[in-house]
């Protein structure tokens, strides 16, 4: 008996799209997929962004070359990178048209694409002066205008208002807060949201110290509110009553990538896709995708972290012809979020916590996932 590993050509190609974080995690591991048998292909114009920092950015506590990490990183544990996009997905022929006139062919195709954020659902949303999504490079030009009107200390501070709560929403507005305390000054920060609390994933308790904490450092917070129209530089919520809101910080995904739409055009609206539990596709078992049903409430509920460690489990257990684990949610790990006042808060389940040393342990940990992927050195 032989344990020759068969040659790159006659192994099966698995081909990832896109710089999202569960990518980034299974890009890190990529040695257990080659080990497994298959060649991996990562298809991305972009470099990654360690996303658990985008908040201290935002607030002033780093710089944005240091969110991110290369996508040819990939090379150094086996892998191919191909700085493309994808043009057109042919799903009957498992075949995918580069924007550099390239082709490929695969066995497994995995999509990873952030999902489209319409800005403009909001009538007159586009007589703005300026409208922001939590995308590194649009939270960057924030914080720059932001720290200019600052550092002029007679100048009247610009309004800003976070649209969408949850865990991206809280931990930008705390760091919205935290930039205008880091120059001495209160920048006035309003956080809206449909949910009765800020994070509905938390327990009671957590909220309710939560909003103490924020309202004292000077949050406007709206609750059980949605934004019906934008006119003379004010927020109209649906209850009639206004918010002045010279930058607009919009965080509620509400569109799927628009690749997605393309592939699946001519079967069913993309924002119907239904994803198993395993992250794969219904409709196509070749087929797995991350962050792209908007119907799938289990998968919604997941942490990203779960969901990368999800995806790479299942990638490999394809690859290696065996069944696929669904990802359980009951099995998340702590989650916590950066306030930008040295305090941090962490929960899981029903029980949760705050202080410094939460804030020095979560910045252990993201400081060990981000050495250990620029570890990885390109071939």
């Amino acid at each position: 008996m032989s344990d020759a590993k068969p040659s790159p050509a006659a192994a099966p190609h698995l081909v990832l799209v896109g710089n999202g974080d569960a990518h980034r995690h299974v890009v890190a591991n990529v040695d257990r997929l080659t080990r497994a048998g298959a060649r991996v292909t990562l298809v991305t114009r972009d470099d990654f962004w360690f996303r658990d920092w985008l908040g201290g950015m935002l607030g002033g506590e780093w710089q944005l070359d240091e969110l991110r990490l290369p996508a040819d990183r990939i090379t150094a544990r086996g892998g191919t990178h191909i700085a493309a996009d994808v043009g057109e997905v042919d799903l009957a022929q498992r075949r995918l048209s580069l924007t550099d006139g390239s082709r490929l062919t695969y066995d497994w195709l995995s999509l990873d694409l952030s999902p489209r954020i319409d800005e403009r659902r909001i009538p007159g949303f586009y007589t703005a002066s300026a409208v922001f999504l939590p995308f590194p490079e649009d939270l960057w030009t924030l914080r720059q205008r932001l720290e200019t009107e600052l550092a002029g200390e007679t100048r009247v501070l610009p309004s800003v208002v976070v649209v969408g709560g949850g865990s991206v929403g809280v931990e930008l507005a705390a760091n919205l807060l935290a930039l205008g305390e880091r120059y001495g000054r209160r920048l006035p920060v309003t956080l809206i949201s449909d949910d009765r609390r800020l994070l509905p994933d938390a327990p009671k308790r957590a909220n309710r110290w939560l909003v103490r904490r924020l309202s004292r450092r000077g949050l406007q917070i709206e609750l059980v509110a949605k934004a019906t129209r934008y006119e003379e530089r004010r927020l109209i919520l649906d209850d009639g009553s206004p918010i002045q809101a010279d930058y607009l910080l919009v965080t509620d995904a509400d569109r799927p990538p628009a690749l997605l739409d393309r592939m699946l055009i001519d079967q069913e609206p993309a924002r119907d896709v239904m994803v198993e539990d395993t992250l794969r596709c219904q409709a196509d078992p070749r087929l797995f995708l991350t962050h792209a049903s908007l119907r799938n409430a289990s998968l919604r509920s997941a942490a990203a972290r779960e969901q990368a460690e999800c995806l790479l489990d299942n990638l490999e257990r394809s690859i290696r012809g065996q069944a696929l684990e669904p990802c359980i949610t009951a099995r998340m790990g702590w989650r916590a979020l950066n306030l930008g006042d040295l305090r941090d808060i962490a929960w899981r389940g029903h029980l949760w916590c705050y202080g410094r040393w939460v804030r020095r342990l979560k910045h252990r940990r993201d400081r060990y996932r981000v050495s250990r992927y620029r570890s990885l050195s390109p071939s």
